[in-house]
């Protein structure tokens, strides 16, 4: 905590730091005379509320104006009229007060024309209506925000100290003495939680992320060898992976929570999970022979047939019916190379059955030109 003289001083300006958790708190000293009296300025900031609320404490009673007054209308002589001020006070009004012998001379210019300053006032803030007591053990003003401003300003002025002398029935009878004028501008800059609001916001991005996250772990589970039996499998697991991904796109947008925004990158690492899974094809040793054999037999086929039609070109005199032929066997040979590009050769039985192939091939060509 700081402390401040309350003598005669410049403005002064203090930069100080708000968040909703973390008030500022400041210890300052009023001059009465000879006399020091001591207080505690506290600066609290309500974000759901929007509201920074100052609050002055002392271990001395206080008196101060809600709003600037010049001296000649609130003093007559040396005693305070509260029936003279532009505004309403609560406590008992049939109190009695009265400025100490020197207090004239302790304002900072000539008292007739001492303009007492509201003690506290504020800048891109609305003040809020509260309780306008003659006698304060403390003081409490709070100013509310229309936007989600960061910096705003608050200045503290002019408060005076009471001493009460006697009592007579009811009546209270004080001595008033100026403490001074704090003449202080507190420039605060407040810290905004980012997340305050985001409740649904984060609710959904963790709703998101623990559903994603079941469903890889689920489907992961299902090809946990990574390998998968037939071709029909293989094609489930890419319908499987695509659906996935459709129900569970890629989050795009962004969020100023850095929570919500968390857990929107932990949701797009597992899309990107779901996307790199992969399988392998493992036909069954049965099955890889038989579709082999049966790759043979197609391909020793395609070769009788280019034979058959030659023989037919050879023999026939019709045009169109030696075109169609041609057409037939080039066909034939594109389809069968591809499938042989596709397939490969593994056994025995292929390579000797290509050969034969490429065979009927050549006499094609050699032929039919």
């Amino acid at each position: 905590m700081g402390l401040v003289a309350m003598s005669l001083q410049a403005q002064t300006n203090k930069p100080i730091t708000l968040s909703d958790k973390n008030p500022y708190a400041e210890a300052i000293t009023l001059k009465c005379g000879t006399e020091e009296v001591n207080a505690n300025a506290t600066f609290t900031f309500d974000e759901s509320a929007n509201t920074v609320t100052v609050t002055l404490k002392s271990d001395r009673k206080l008196f101060v104006f809600w709003e600037d007054i010049k001296y000649r209308k609130a003093f007559q002589w040396r005693k305070l009229r509260t029936d003279r001020l532009p505004y309403s006070l609560t406590g008992n009004t049939s109190d009695q007060f009265r400025s100490v012998r020197h207090f004239r001379k302790e304002l900072p210019k000539h008292h007739s024309s001492y303009e007492f300053h509201a003690w506290a006032s504020a800048e891109s803030m609305q003040a809020v209506e509260t309780e306008r007591k003659i006698v304060n053990d403390s003081l409490t003003q709070v100013f509310t925000l229309a936007d989600t401003r960061t910096d705003v300003s608050i200045r503290l002025r002019d408060m005076l100290v009471l001493n009460e002398v006697k009592q007579k029935g009811i009546t209270h009878y004080y001595e008033l003495s100026f403490g001074g004028d704090v003449n202080t501008v507190y420039s605060i800059t407040l810290q905004r939680n980012p997340c305050l609001g985001k409740d649904e916001e984060l609710k959904a991005a963790e709703n998101a992320l623990g559903a994603i996250q079941r469903s890889y772990q689920s489907f992961k589970t299902i090809y946990d060898k990574g390998v998968v039996n037939s071709e029909e499998g293989e094609q489930m697991f890419h319908e499987l992976q695509d659906a996935l991904q459709t129900q569970f796109p890629l989050y795009q947008d962004s969020s100023i929570c850095p929570a919500v925004q968390q857990a929107w990158m932990q949701y797009n690492q597992w899309n990107d999970s779901i996307k790199a899974l992969s399988v392998t094809l493992n036909l069954p040793a049965e099955e890889v022979e038989q579709d082999h054999a049966l790759n043979a037999k197609t391909i020793l086929a395609n070769a009788r047939l280019i034979d058959s039609n030659v023989a037919r070109w050879l023999v026939t005199t019709d045009a169109m019916e030696r075109t169609d032929l041609v057409t037939q066997c080039r066909d034939i040979m594109s389809d069968t190379n591809n499938m042989i590009i596709k397939n490969g050769t593994r056994t025995k039985e292929e390579r000797e059955a290509v050969a034969v192939f490429r065979k009927a091939e050549q006499y094609f060509k050699r032929t039919c030109r």
